[in-house]
């Protein structure tokens, strides 16, 4: 009974004290802070999943993702499937998510390219390469031009007092003694000329170029390269050199240059008593007779592409388009050490899967956007860009209606203890840092939108070390961000910098920072979704100049 009592008491005065003043204060206080900005589903975008997909990706299966390759295109087709299996709708070609890039394949043809010295018949690949351009030269005569070089500041000029036309032009494979390039200034044609440069202007048909030991290591990777793997070209670039250049073996070189004024083995060595950029005519019955033949053929890549469809009747004709290039540099089974692929887990493993997450999140959201997002995987970005520029000169949806390109190329790597005294690694940025590029440089209203997205969420460290046109490093030019801004869609580029792994075959998977990377595919994300949320579109307010795009 006693106890009932007290609990009965007890009961009754929590009862008087429930209205209190100090009751009501302590509520007040507990109440819950104003709602924190949405950015949809950007939880979604986790550290596992990238490293998942990167697991893919940066395999060696994939052989290094050349464009074009078998290993790009398994690439394409993983990116695909995923972006099916979430209901994102393809924006390529004909309904598919592929918009097929034309592409120029060349290849010298072995069998039906050939040199003779006198008569005398030498095989390709085995006494001498060639570049990639057709020929045939009949019983030309041959000149020896020293470096070859023509440097203006330097007062050298290799061709001094001989005439090349309708010649084969014999030149050292390397810069004048004391020379650097940083010494080649001004204008090339006009303050300088290369070897080949010079000697096409002037007429000759050909430029052989004498063996370094470089050449003779890598002579069979070369080889690969000329006649298997070939050269491949986008659109109508021009070729600068139309005329052979060859490097011979030396058992060629001493041949061609027995009986001379110096010999290979002379020359070679630098020791002879001429001086180094005295020419000569070689004996007049010294004459070579070249075929290059080179096979050439139409194929083409792929970039990837799909749509997000936004939920307003009229905002979702409008895009935030968020991209990455998912092309590497390849493989060389005869590129020295063991390892013979570059697979090119930042560069750009790191943006390939980080949109292909961001596009799964915003796809399994419980909210659609109101602006649709366009997704693109670009090809070619490591041949020059060639993916975005063919896409934004055929876009497959109207590029004017593309209100921001978010651009990923590189965010993987992070500052390890002891990289802020490496050499090239002290570049990379610090733990919650990443570089940004022109979230301010067209439009205000963009850099106001990155700026404020990113206070509000994660609170990045955005290092503007590298923005502008201006940076010696050009990084603004080096990205497939660039084509999108020529045609006047403001842009957001992040990226790490660069990094000792930079395009080499070390740059694996082992070494990506995930916890690091999701955090600024997270930041990324957000960005993008309060762009497809705004009411109006970023406003450009400052157009890049015709100087910084070429047009």
């Amino acid at each position: 009974m006693q106890l009932f009592k007290k609990l009965s008491v007890l009961l009754f005065m929590l009862a008087l004290t429930a209205g209190s003043p100090a009751v009501f204060a302590q509520k007040a206080k507990s109440a819950p802070k104003t709602a924190a900005p949405s950015f949809g589903n950007v939880e979604g975008v986790t550290a596992k999943q990238l490293k998942d997909y990167l697991t893919f990706i940066a395999s060696d299966e994939l052989e290094g993702r050349d464009t074009p390759s078998r290993g790009l295109d398994i690439a394409a087709m993983f990116i695909a499937q995923h972006l099916a299996s979430w209901g994102i709708k393809p924006a390529g070609d004909n309904g598919s998510y592929f918009q097929k890039v034309p592409l120029t394949l060349e290849k010298v043809v072995a069998r039906d390219t050939r040199m003779e010295l006198n008569g005398q018949s030498y095989e390709y690949g085995k006494d001498f390469l060639t570049s990639i351009t057709s020929a045939s030269i009949n019983n030309a005569p041959v000149v020896f031009a020293g470096y070859g070089w023509v440097i203006k500041s330097k007062n050298i000029n290799a061709y001094q007092g001989i005439d090349v036309k309708d010649k084969i032009v014999v030149v050292v494979n390397s810069l004048p003694k004391g020379i650097t390039f940083n010494d080649l200034k001004g204008a090339p044609g006009g303050d300088w000329m290369s070897p080949a440069y010079y000697a096409q202007t002037n007429g000759a048909k050909a430029v052989i170029n004498m063996p370094t030991f470089g050449n003779l290591i890598n002579w069979e990777s070369s080889r690969w390269n000329q006649s298997d793997k070939g050269s491949v070209s986008f659109g109508n670039q021009p070729t600068l050199i139309n005329i052979p250049t060859i490097t011979v073996s030396p058992r060629m070189l001493s041949t061609l240059f027995f009986g001379e004024k110096a010999t290979a083995t002379a020359i070679f060595n630098k020791t002879q008593t001429l001086d180094e950029h005295t020419p000569f005519d070689l004996k007049p019955e010294k004459r070579i007779s070249v075929n290059v033949a080179v096979k050439k053929e139409a194929i083409h890549t792929q970039n990837v592409v799909g749509i997000l469809e936004g939920s307003d009747p009229i905002l979702k004709n409008e895009y935030v388009a968020i991209g990455a290039h998912y092309d590497h540099v390849g493989m060389n089974p005869f590129a020295p050490g063991p390892d013979k692929i570059w697979n090119g887990a930042d560069d750009d493993g790191s943006g390939t899967v980080s949109v292909l997450s961001i596009a799964e999140a915003f796809a399994k959201g419980k909210e659609r956007p109101k602006r649709s997002i366009l997704f693109i995987w670009h090809a070619g970005e490591e041949k020059g860009l060639w993916g975005s520029e063919y896409f934004t000169n055929n876009p497959t949806v109207p590029i004017t209606s593309v209100i921001t390109e978010l651009n990923i190329d590189m965010i993987g790597r992070y500052q390890n203890p002891g990289d802020e005294n490496h050499p090239q690694n002290k570049r990379l940025p610090k733990p919650h840092e990443i570089f940004t590029i022109g979230s301010k440089m067209m439009s205000t209203e963009l850099g106001e939108i990155s700026d404020s997205v990113n206070k509000a969420f994660l609170n990045l460290n955005f290092n503007q070390e590298y923005d502008g046109p201006t940076h010696p490093d050009q990084f603004f030019y080096r990205s497939d961000h660039f084509n999108y801004a020529r045609k006047g869609v403001p842009i957001i580029f992040y990226m790490d910098g660069d990094h000792a792994d930079y395009h080499q075959p070390s740059d694996s998977i082992e070494k990506i920072n995930f916890e690091q990377m999701e955090k600024v595919a997270r930041t990324i994300m957000a960005t993008g979704w309060t762009l497809a949320n705004t009411a109006k579109r970023p406003t450009v307010d400052k157009p890049l100049p015709a100087s910084v795009t070429g047009n």
